[in-house]
């Protein structure tokens, strides 16, 4: 815990001194958005779909760009839990965007589980905001 702390504010001081600023909950790159997910799930919501639906356009109107889906957790859980459930959720934002006509070839997955969470408090409302996908641009 200690160790994770002391590497989370020296990621920070690094961000700081770069310039870099955290990402609000919602925001990916190039206008993709992000998606979250309910406790301990990694089915995609409802209001998640129509998310999805608009990323896959812009996918479809920027054919060359292939993206990195990266699967977020909550602090709730072992480190090894959230690991495969953040691997679970990429994967299905991807399979939900193959199943709208993105090639499979042009999306990666990757899970961070708990280690990088846009809200830092111990709060349900940090722990809503944790449990996402994030979509990265990786390549144009």
């Amino acid at each position: 815990m200690l160790k994770r702390l002391a590497l989370l504010v020296f990621m920070t001081f690094v961000a700081v001194m770069m310039g870099c600023s955290k990402k609000q909950v919602g925001q990916s790159d190039e206008g993709l958005r992000t998606i979250l997910f309910d406790f301990d799930m990694y089915n995609i919501r409802e209001d998640a779909r129509g998310i999805l639906e608009r990323n896959a356009q812009y996918l479809k109107d920027n054919s060359s760009v292939e993206i990195q889906i990266e699967g977020h957790c909550d602090e709730r859980g072992s480190n090894e839990y959230n690991m495969a459930l953040g691997q679970r959720r990429a994967n299905a934002a991807k399979h939900y965007l193959v199943g709208l006509g993105i090639s499979a070839n042009r999306l990666s997955t990757v899970s961070y589980g708990e280690e990088k969470p846009v809200d830092e408090t111990s709060t349900p409302s940090a722990w809503d905001k944790n449990r996402r996908a994030e979509f990265r641009v990786v390549s144009k």
